[in-house]
């Protein structure tokens, strides 16, 4: 019997597990930050989000930990 596989089977769980996690809302999705505030990833998607909506992004900032930017459209 090999002793190492229960250790090895733990470690390839824990990646497996975070992957699972973080795949709730995709990295270059638009979605509401709070109240009337949006965060895009990029300028260019947020561009893109409200021309869609036949509006203008109204700059408000960076988004926490630089995670992309945060907008209105008006």
């Amino acid at each position: 019997m090999n002793w190492h596989a229960p250790s090895l089977l733990a470690l390839l769980s824990i990646p497996c597990a975070l992957a699972i996690a973080g795949c709730s809302t995709p990295p270059n999705e638009v979605m509401q930050f709070r109240e009337g505030v949006l965060r895009a990833t990029t300028y260019t998607q947020a561009q893109i989000y409200c021309d869609n909506k036949s509006q203008s992004p109204r700059w408000l900032g960076k988004a926490p930990a630089e995670s992309g930017v945060l907008f209105r459209c008006e």
